[in-house]
């Protein structure tokens, strides 16, 4: 797969793709934004290109190197990820050793660690001992969606390139090309740009419309009292390994009607702001249908209280 082939994020193909052409490649990156947008796809075009016998063929497949990364039996590549949970010491030693032995294919070894906001803080000191002194034929490129849980002295020995979300035309020629329906437009709202988020919703798509429908109702205030509404909302208690997406989705269900009706009233942003306690407190392995009982009765106050708050 070429960049011609990826979809989005055009100026940061151009410039890797200058990078190489003028031959001015660090020994590190961090490569920053959404899951879902294409981070991982660039990052490993880029290393082909990287390790590329035949540089003047920008989409060569037909050097030594590049069969053997198209095949994945490249030596000179290897691509990290979490291990369970998370990114460990172990893998990250293991990984040290690989980087002091010498090309064996290409002037360059390149090495992907994904996720990298899962290394545990061991394996991240770890990592920095490379980061400072790197063989010179060395590439790192780091991928990550949260890049708060890094060290900050990881960051700043990388070069910090930062991914934005696909456009909705992206997204949506992306789900024609795949026979994705994308329901509504709120579906395309709640995708954010991330073509991984596109097919996670496609997957779960009736529980998505199962609280779309729900929310309205409550937005509409055709619930009649609150044991409707929880029955209203069972889709939140039947669906926990969801939970935080669809509880995102409520949010920008409220959202849009607030931008759409210009309904600025305080329940609207009360009911926004217990979404997001009761996400913390989902994180937190609170007890999950206490979180969720707690969450609606407390919708129910906000939309009931004194017949209807403003």
């Amino acid at each position: 797969m070429n960049f011609n082939e990826i979809l989005g994020n055009n100026k940061i193909k151009q410039d890797l793709q200058e990078i190489i052409d003028n031959n001015t490649i660090s020994h590190s990156y961090m490569f920053v934004g959404i899951d879902g947008i294409g981070k991982k796809l660039i990052a490993k075009e880029f290393a082909r290109k990287i390790l590329c016998l035949n540089k003047q063929n920008q989409n060569c497949a037909t050097c030594d190197s590049c069969i053997k990364f198209n095949s994945g039996n490249n030596p000179d590549f290897l691509e990290i990820f979490p291990d369970g949970n998370s990114i460990k010491i172990a893998q990250m030693r293991e990984m040290q050793e690989k980087v002091y032995q010498k090309p064996i294919v290409s002037d360059k070894k390149v090495f992907i660690i994904d996720q990298v906001e899962k290394m545990t803080e061991e394996a991240q000191n770890s990592l920095l001992k490379t980061l400072e002194e790197p063989p010179e034929y060395m590439v790192i490129i780091l991928i990550t969606s949260n890049e708060n849980k890094l060290l900050n002295t990881v960051k700043s020995r990388c070069i910090r390139i930062n991914f934005t979300g696909l456009s909705k035309q992206d997204i949506t020629k992306y789900a024609g090309a795949h026979q994705i329906n994308i329901a509504s437009q709120n579906l395309l709202e709640m995708c954010g740009g991330s073509i991984g988020k596109l097919e996670k919703i496609n997957e779960n798509i009736d529980d998505y419309n199962s609280l779309e429908l729900a929310t309205n109702k409550l937005i509409d205030g055709k619930l009649k009292n609150v044991v409707e509404e929880m029955n209203c909302f069972n889709i939140l208690y039947e669906s926990k390994e969801i939970i935080q997406d669809l509880l995102d989705y409520m949010t920008v269900l409220i959202y849009l009607h607030i931008s759409k009706e210009k309904d600025y009233r305080q329940k609207f942003l009360n009911t926004i702001k217990l979404i997001e306690e009761t996400k913390q407190r989902l994180n937190s392995n609170t007890n999950y249908d206490m979180s969720i009982d707690n969450l609606l009765f407390k919708i129910w106050e906000e939309f009931n209280e004194n017949n209807s708050r403003s």
